[in-house]
């Protein structure tokens, strides 16, 4: 049996141009628009019990941002996503109150590295390994703008391959434990490397956990890819793909990492 989490650590507040894609390009960024423009949304973390070990999908916010605001670019970062955390969100919290410290996390995996999915790291140090896809990781390199490396640096991160395995919007996948029970499916455009989590029971049934790949249901609805996008082409056939997921009805629950709808609970694989 597979138990996965949903966590929300703290929320978000965007321009509506980073969760749904706007005709003026400059509208993920906040820039001559007004608060009505605002939304807050959810930042989620996942905890897969698995009989191999504990994974984490990403790490949401830190804890620090309960009373700082980022102070990357100047400040401007945090006034392009601004944290909302209170105490009891950060991820070691949410851990602390199942039991489980961060020395019990066997591997962390980064649906991708923007510093919503990677600041509460740092409150996990002792867990046993960190990925991120390659291409994730040379994303971060090349998109230095976007990413805030502070994040992360102060741990190994092992990066793995994608094989062609014809899964997904692109045919590329890694099979974390090889037995199709955890598969890490590329669904880019967002970022090169992001990953959507496939969970899958001994019954076939599976949950999706899809990062930024989308944000929430009307983007499912209106068919409206993310603001923030490499590609937009491959943003597109991402949430083609989406589509597909949402339609099958041995996936039990399609997860964003900030869907105002889906609340916290568990499911059970």
């Amino acid at each position: 049996m597979i138990k996965l989490h949903v966590f929300h650590t703290g929320s978000v507040i965007v321009d509506r141009g980073i969760p749904y894609k706007d005709k003026n390009p400059l509208a993920p960024l906040g820039v001559f628009r007004g608060k009505d423009k605002k939304v807050e949304l959810p930042v989620s973390v996942y905890l897969i019990e698995h009989p191999n070990g504990n994974i984490l999908i990403d790490t949401g916010w830190s804890s620090r941002y309960a009373a700082e605001r980022p102070h990357r670019f100047f400040g401007l970062l945090g006034d392009i996503s601004t944290p909302v955390v209170k105490p009891g969100d950060a991820v070691d919290e949410k851990l602390a109150a199942l039991g489980l410290r961060d020395a019990d996390i066997g591997c962390i995996v980064f649906s991708h590295m923007d510093f919503d999915h990677t600041s509460g790291l740092e409150h996990l140090r002792r867990a046993k390994r960190v990925m991120a896809s390659e291409e994730e990781y040379a994303d971060s390199g090349k998109y230095f703008f976007r990413y805030v490396k502070s994040s992360w640096d102060f741990m190994p991160i092992e990066t793995f391959s994608f094989a062609e395995t014809g899964i997904g919007p692109v045919g590329k996948s890694f099979d974390l434990f090889g037995d199709g029970s955890v598969v890490l499916v590329n669904t880019p455009g967002h970022t090169h490397g992001l990953v959507t989590t496939l969970v899958t029971g001994a019954d076939g049934h599976y949950a999706a956990i899809a990062g930024d790949t989308f944000y929430t249901q009307e983007n499912l609805k209106q068919h409206i890819i993310p603001g923030f996008t490499v590609n937009r082409a491959l943003a597109e056939k991402s949430l083609d793909y989406m589509l597909t997921l949402a339609a099958d009805p041995n996936c039990t629950a399609l997860l964003a990492s900030h869907d105002p709808e889906r609340k916290e609970q568990i499911i059970t694989l």
